[in-house]
């Protein structure tokens, strides 16, 4: 009886220091999203943030404080697959047509590009640009794509001459320029903020395969290809600055995170296998970079909770990989009240103080 004892004790001690048996260990309930289903990108408009589930707009007002609901609602009239903010203007693509909303989400008389099939719209800072797909006699799509922009307050998009576009994932700027990020490798263009209209390929940036791009500050771009590779951008090049270094890829997830010391960048990436040790296969790395200069200071990317800095808590990687690194994220967003929220296909999660003391990824309630 006493061998018996001793061999399970043996066999459970034993388990504890099996990786699985303490990643198990480190799971966390996963909670049921208040914004369940596929969700869209974010967009701050005056301070709130905005991000939309089928036919209901969501408001969050960043007062980050567990006796009240920070969240609001609002139905509009159609399913919204995209947002984006102006200055004074929310945009929401719903059904083919893009709706200017006031700050309380009245709907205001629809914008449409005729003979094309909206695909994605992006704001920067007081324009809108608008990806399209051609529509041909037959109402049947073609293989050509266009990119129009819109300036806040028009209510006509002009279109983008220059050619070679595919589908807009991205735009950014800089002090003289916008950059449009197209996918399927035909590169990033540039369009100078004085004389709007044409925009001119970036040298050495086609055949790349963009994911996305984002300003890092007011002066300074960086895009991400699906390679993993992590590009600073200007007019006259693109420049390779870091890559992942484990042959990982890298997902259209392309989000800020800062702190009162540190500036990270953060890009979902997808692993090329399962892993029983872990059992992640998606979720984000992140790489520091100086938010003053716009230049990336660390050497390469790595999984959150590992090294400081993070975007979560030190030592607290196991939770990552056995929570948010099991799915795969669309969007990031770190609200003004410092709280960091991802647009997942299963809802919208969040990194908040779930208990005392102890911050966690989890659905947002």
């Amino acid at each position: 009886m006493k061998k018996l004892i001793l061999l399970i004790l043996s066999i459970f001690i034993f388990s504890c220091n099996d990786p699985v048996f303490y990643s198990i260990s480190m799971e966390e309930l996963p909670l049921d999203p208040r914004i369940a289903g596929p969700s869209t990108n974010f967009a701050e408009l005056n301070g709130k943030m905005y991000v939309a589930a089928k036919k209901t707009i969501y408001i969050y007002e960043n007062k980050n404080d567990p006796d009240t609901d920070s969240w609001k609602t609002k139905n509009v009239s159609g399913r919204v697959t995209h947002l984006a903010a102006l200055e004074n203007k929310l945009y929401a693509l719903i059904e083919n047509l893009i709706i200017p909303l006031s700050e309380a989400i009245t709907e205001e008389a629809p914008i449409s590009v005729p003979g094309q099939s909206i695909q994605s719209i992006f704001a920067v800072e007081n324009t809108l640009f608008i990806g399209t797909w051609f529509r041909d006699a037959n109402n049947n799509y073609a293989e050509t794509n266009s990119i129009w922009y819109l300036k806040e307050g028009e209510t006509q998009p002009s279109q983008i001459t220059g050619g070679g576009f595919s589908i807009l994932c991205g735009a950014a700027s800089d002090n003289y320029n916008f950059y449009l990020c197209c996918k399927d490798k035909n590169g990033i263009f540039y369009m100078p903020k004085d004389t709007p209209g044409t925009a001119i390929l970036v040298n050495d940036s086609k055949d790349k395969d963009f994911t996305g791009i984002i300003n890092l500050n007011a002066e300074n771009t960086a895009a991400m290809s699906r390679d993993g590779k992590l590009f600073l951008i200007t007019s006259a090049k693109i420049t390779e600055s870091v890559k992942y270094n484990d042959g990982r890829k890298a997902t259209s997830a392309i989000g800020i995170w800062k702190n009162e010391t540190y500036s990270l960048l953060l890009t979902g990436k997808q692993d090329l296998t399962n892993t029983v040790s872990t059992g992640y296969t998606h979720g984000y790395v992140e790489i520091e970079f100086n938010a003053a200069t716009g230049s990336i200071t660390g050497t390469s990317f790595y999984e959150p909770g590992k090294i400081v800095p993070s975007s979560i808590s030190e030592n607290t990687y196991e939770h990552y990989s056995s929570s948010i690194g099991k799915h795969g994220v669309n969007y990031f967003y770190q609200a003004p009240d410092g709280v960091l929220f991802a647009s997942l296909n299963n809802g919208v999660w969040s990194y908040r103080e779930r208990s005392a003391g102890k911050f966690t990824w989890n659905a947002e309630e």
